[in-house]
């Protein structure tokens, strides 16, 4: 069986989608409903991706962006925080950046959240590429901040583990809370980091919350191999898959992992339709939806660079240098480098990958396809919190034919996330 997740945002992205409903991003009933839509068709997780800045990259100002709701977000934290409230199964993952948040105050966070969710957090880590502005610095390098990110996480996981899971005793003959022989200081001291301890939150369900990274670039990719549980990747087809699936569970082992301790999912977004002939409709017409600026604006961001400055006709130049996310210039100045720049900013604007579309059964037959011949641990749906209906269908029609083929689950067999992301 395979795994699945739905990753979104907690903003007005996709505001103007045909397939988006009455619901106010602004108010809480909306992600409730998400959860709870998820948990009912056994998902795995839900995820949030997140920014701490809108961007002015593009045309060198914020006017793009703010006009067309970009990068405008909840904090992905209490929202999760509110859905776990409703829920009782369903993961809840939240993009958090080892770049602003002081890492005792992001491993304390985390260690609530675990608690108030009963074992069901995750934390999807980010170096980020912009926002310095906001928090009156300047950005590291790429590398740099990898560096420090991991440094980062081992002082995370020395303040998770500073709390023995028995060194609580709340023992009311004696008037003992806790153990102090199984509660520890660290002295944690690094190049980057300095912390004594111990953590004031005890040892969560979890212990560590489930750990989530995107691995794109090849440091990124030695960073998700010492640290994740799961990677998310963006592939083009199965046989792109297969090859990042391979090279990726090679660096684990080589690592001195397991390569099965490291799960990866891939992004999907199919467009679905009761017939072919209606699915091929849809098909055409969100391709049709593909806006060359806001591609621009988007690739602008992701790249830390301005697009706007480039010929439109031409392919990205080879000797690019970026400071923002690699493996997207590398996809396409190389895998892809034969599409122009027009061309890259219609896709990027449709957020399209691993193109699909058909009826539930023929998409069905694509994703055990990906699954058995990609190396694919799993899929996230790559969708926006305002495509409420679009999730509807995905849940109400695509996975009761996964679930009636036996490639998901059916049922929950664990209550935590951990669990369920290592049950089969």
């Amino acid at each position: 069986m395979f795994h699945l997740g739905w990753f979104g945002t907690t903003g007005p992205v996709n505001w103007l989608s045909p397939s988006g409903t009455m619901y106010d991003w602004r108010k809480p009933e909306i992600f409730q409903d998400v959860a709870k839509l998820c948990e009912r068709a056994k998902m795995d997780f839900v995820m949030f991706a997140d920014s701490v800045a809108i961007p002015s990259l593009f045309c060198g100002s914020t006017d793009y962006y703010v006009k067309n709701g970009f990068m405008i977000y909840h904090d992905p934290v209490p929202t999760c925080a509110w859905m776990a409230a409703a829920t009782q199964r369903i993961g809840l993952a939240s993009t958090l950046s080892c770049t602003f948040y002081p890492p005792y105050l992001l491993a304390r966070l985390l260690g609530t959240m675990d608690h108030l969710s009963s074992g069901r957090i995750a934390w999807n880590v980010v170096t980020s590429t912009k926002g310095g502005e906001n928090f009156g610095m300047e950005m590291p390098e790429h590398d740099e901040r990898y560096d420090m990110a991991d440094e980062y996480l081992e002082l995370c996981r020395q303040l998770w583990d500073s709390w023995d899971p028995n060194a609580v005793i709340m023992d009311r003959a004696s008037g003992v809370f806790a153990d102090p022989s199984k509660v520890k200081t660290i002295d944690f001291k690094g190049k980057h980091y300095q912390c004594r301890g111990p953590l004031n939150v005890v040892s969560s369900p979890q212990k560590h919350p489930v750990i989530i990274m995107a691995g794109t670039s090849p440091r990124g990719q030695r960073f998700a191999v010492q640290n994740a549980d799961m990677v998310i990747a963006h592939k083009n087809s199965v046989a792109d898959m297969k090859t990042y699936s391979s090279q990726l569970r090679g660096k684990t082992a080589d690592a001195g992992r397991d390569p099965k301790s490291l799960k990866i999912s891939y992004a999907i977004k199919p467009v679905m339709g009761d017939s072919p002939a209606e699915a091929e409709d849809k098909w055409h017409k969100h391709l049709a939806n593909g806006d060359v600026d806001l591609g621009l604006a988007d690739l602008s961001n992701t790249l830390m660079y301005d697009m706007s400055q480039f010929d439109l006709d031409k392919p990205l130049p080879k000797d690019l240098k970026v400071q923002g996310i690699v493996g997207k210039l590398l996809q396409y100045t190389q895998s892809q480098g034969h599409m122009t720049l027009r061309e890259i900013a219609k896709h990027e604007s449709l957020k399209e990958t691993f193109p699909i579309h058909g009826t539930p059964e023929q998409i069905a037959d694509v994703l055990e396809h990906a699954w058995r011949e990609g190396g694919a641990d799993g899929f996230h749906f790559r969708q926006m919190l305002q495509d409420y209906n679009y999730l509807v269908e995905i849940t109400t029609k695509l996975i009761p034919v996964l679930q009636k083929r036996g490639l998901v689950r059916k049922e929950y067999s664990g209550t935590m996330l951990r669990e369920h992301l290592f049950e089969f």
